[in-house]
């Protein structure tokens, strides 16, 4: 069944030495001391990956804005808000005759009416095999998000199946319940046969992320992770070069006022 979710203490220790900006070297080691509990009670995130993280995220300078955040949460739901089977969301004998061009279309139609709180997309398998290999080797990155007063700046991890989207300030006020405010479920089942990968997008706060918003976060998180330059410049970067990270020329580049 669908397990607990929850936000690493490695995850939580990299953001909040963002945070604090203290020494490099302080940072990783704290992150590589807290890093041993698992996220979605799935493989823990490692210790080399939470620390490069940690030094990855004190080298940020985020620059102010709005302050816009989230409903804070009490320790967050505690499953993924669609079933991570795809057999629990679609019969899929329905497709079983159907072309991949079909599936697709029917899936992201479905998903079109954005007062349901979801968003649809779909990858092929050779994208997905891709995505994986890359956010095994880089799990976090930081996305910011348009507001007409300004923008908020989301952590996004990836585990297994699931992208989870929170705010950088609910690590400031809720380091240790950070709720996912948008979570990203990978259907995997039609891979193999038909070449398709369908995306399910669930808006979990409404009022910080809406749908139109959400289908913009999955595009601009698929196009950093899976754009061999956009991946190898920025988010190999923020994982594995923390020093050459610069926040203000990747939003620059993002088109935000610097």
């Amino acid at each position: 069944g669908d397990r607990a979710v929850d936000w690493s203490r490695g995850v939580r220790a990299c953001m909040m030495a963002w945070l604090g900006r203290g020494s490099l070297g302080r940072l990783a080691s704290q992150a590589a001391r807290l890093s041993r509990s698992g996220f979605c009670g799935a493989s823990p995130v490692n210790e080399r990956t939470a620390a490069l993280a940690a030094a990855a995220a004190g080298a940020c300078k985020p620059l102010p804005y709005s302050g816009l955040v989230g409903t804070p949460g009490a320790g967050g739901w505690k499953a993924p808000p669609s079933p991570t089977q795809l057999s629990k969301v679609v019969k899929l004998e329905t497709f079983a005759g159907q072309t991949p061009k079909y599936i697709a279309e029917t899936w992201l139609k479905y998903h079109e009416d954005e007062s349901q709180g979801r968003v649809g997309w779909v990858l092929n398998k050779q994208e997905y095999k891709q995505l994986k290999r890359n956010t095994a080797e880089c799990p976090l990155f930081i996305i910011p998000l348009e507001k007409p007063e300004g923008y908020v700046t989301l952590v996004l991890q990836w585990q297994n199946q699931l992208a989870l989207f929170t705010t950088l300030d609910e690590f400031r006020t809720h380091p240790n319940n950070a709720t996912s405010h948008l979570t990203v479920t990978h259907y995997t089942e039609l891979a193999a046969k038909k070449d398709v990968v369908l995306v399910r997008g669930d808006v979990q706060t409404p009022k910080l992320i809406n749908a139109f918003e959400a289908r913009m976060l999955l595009q601009r998180a698929y196009q950093y992770y899976l754009h061999p330059d956009k991946y190898a410049r920025w988010v190999k970067t923020f994982n594995h070069a923390s020093t050459q990270f610069d926040f203000k020329l990747y939003i620059k580049e993002l088109g935000f006022a610097t």
